[in-house]
């Protein structure tokens, strides 16, 4: 049976982004600049289409990680520990309140789920010898 977990969304990290887009999108509506205008809405439609679909999918196989043209599939088999960041490389990871999960010899991915405790539990329920740091 598949669980579906999405991301965590740190506000603080997008509300100034979205928050200059806002005032570059009124500044270039008052100005009349209707180029601009249109850049400024297609960076925001593609914030908005990296944002709303990010989730991650525990398979009885593989954890599925869907983030906008994101899709990583990570074999349950290949993961070896899975621990706690605040590492702010770019990832899957819609908050700084991260897992690092390694899995394959030196792969890891970091996501962020909303509901980290019900995520480590089913990947142990799945894994029951996984490493937790």
């Amino acid at each position: 049976m598949n669980q579906v977990f999405t991301s965590k969304i740190s506000w603080g990290i997008f509300a100034p982004l979205l928050s200059g887009l806002g005032f570059f999108l009124l500044l270039s509506f008052v100005q009349q600049r209707w180029g601009a205008s249109l850049v400024v809405l297609a960076i925001a439609a593609f914030l908005v289409y990296l944002l709303v679909p990010t989730r991650y999918t525990l398979t009885s196989q593989e954890l599925v990680i869907i983030s906008g043209p994101i899709h990583k599939r990570v074999p349950l088999t290949s993961i070896t520990s899975i621990r706690p960041t605040r590492n702010p490389i770019s990832s899957p990871a819609l908050s700084l309140d991260r897992l690092e999960v390694r899995y394959g010899k030196f792969d890891l991915v970091l996501i962020s789920p909303a509901d980290k405790a019900g995520f480590l539990a089913a990947l142990h329920q799945l894994i029951p010898a996984l490493r937790h740091d």
